[in-house]
């Protein structure tokens, strides 16, 4: 199964990550110091710095770094054969509304996606 991916996942789980290693970042120095001012002190200056960070760290591991990545062996297409090719007649009332169709646009959204294969 292959999935498109786009950057607004990246972003869904920086955030995600976020809200829980801050959490801890802040649990963790309230401990440590006693101090719930040093604690939330910390916790404000990782919830800015870290986000930007872990984005670029998912973005360069996306782009440039191919380690665990398996590709699928292409699938070969049998060539096709006159003999195996069956045409049916188009019947003139068909070629007509065909003629009378105007083709529908394809939409664009502008975004850039990113695909990724799953092995389930």
């Amino acid at each position: 199964m292959s999935y498109k991916v786009s950057y607004k996942r990246h972003l869904g789980k920086t955030i995600s990550y976020r809200i829980l290693s801050t959490s801890i970042g802040f649990l963790a120095m309230w401990w440590v110091s006693g101090s719930i001012k040093v604690g939330a002190a910390f916790g404000v200056v990782e919830l800015i710095y870290k986000p930007i960070q872990y984005y670029i760290h998912e973005r360069v591991w996306y782009r440039w770094i191919k380690f665990g990545l398996v590709q699928e062996p292409e699938k070969k297409k049998k060539p096709v054969t006159n003999t195996e090719v069956k045409v049916k007649p188009m019947v003139k009332e068909t070629l007509e509304d065909l003629a009378k169709t105007e083709p529908q646009p394809i939409p664009q959204s502008g975004k850039k996606v990113l695909n990724y294969s799953s092995n389930r």
